[in-house]
C-alpha cells in the first residue's frame, strides 16, 4: 500500500516533469518561431504566430497553416464588405504573384499549386437563387408539373404521420376539464 506521503511526492515528481516538459516546449524550436527577438514581430503578429503554432502542434492544423487559420478566424469577425475586400486584394495578389514567376520563368504547371491561392476560391461558392422555389414538382409553361414520385411524398407526410402534431397527449395542450 502506498503511504500518504509517498503519494504525494510522485505527483509533485510528475507535475515538475510536465512542468519541465511544458517549458522545454515554449523554448525549444516547437514553438519559438514565434518567441524569437530577432524577427521584430509587433505583439499582434507575434501572439497569432504563437497561437497558430499551438494549433499546429496540437493537431488542430496542417504544419504551417496554423497562422493563417487564426487569421481567417479573426477576419471572421469582420463586416461582410471588409471581408469581401480582402479576399478580393488576396485574389489579384496571387495573381501578381502569378505573372511575376511566369514572367520570371520560375513557374511551371506543374507547380500551379505552389502558386494557387492557399483559402478556398469564392467562385466555388453558389449563388443565390432568387425567387421561391416549390418543394416539389417542377414549374413549367405555367403549371405546376407533379410526377408521381412527387404526389407519393406528399401523401407519405399526411398518411404516414408527420413529426408535427400530435394525439392531444403531453405538455401544453391546455386544460382537460372546464372552469367554473
Amino acid at each position: 500500500m502506498i503511504r500518504p506521503s509517498e503519494l504525494n511526492r510522485r505527483l509533485l515528481w510528475t507535475n515538475a516533469q510536465n512542468d519541465a516538459i511544458l517549458h522545454k516546449l515554449i523554448h525549444t524550436k516547437l514553438l519559438s518561431g514565434s518567441l524569437d527577438p530577432n524577427l521584430d514581430l509587433a505583439p499582434a503578429k507575434r501572439r497569432k504566430a504563437l497561437e497558430g503554432r499551438i494549433l499546429e502542434v496540437a493537431g488542430k492544423a496542417k504544419f504551417g497553416k496554423g497562422e493563417n487559420l487564426v487569421r481567417d478566424a479573426e477576419r471572421n469577425k469582420a463586416s461582410k464588405r471588409v471581408r469581401e475586400g480582402i479576399s478580393e486584394k488576396r485574389q489579384e495578389k496571387a495573381k501578381q504573384e502569378l505573372e511575376e514567376a511566369k514572367n520570371i520563368g520560375n513557374y511551371h504547371p506543374t507547380l500551379k499549386k505552389t502558386f494557387g491561392s492557399s483559402s478556398p476560391s469564392t467562385s466555388s461558392s453558389r449563388t443565390r437563387v432568387r425567387g421561391l422555389k416549390m418543394g416539389v414538382g417542377n414549374y413549367r409553361g405555367g403549371f405546376l408539373q407533379l410526377g408521381p414520385d412527387d404526389i407519393r411524398k406528399a401523401e407519405g407526410m399526411r398518411h404516414e404521420g408527420s413529426s408535427r402534431g400530435g394525439g392531444g397527449v403531453g405538455r401544453g395542450r391546455g386544460r382537460s376539464r372546464k372552469r367554473r
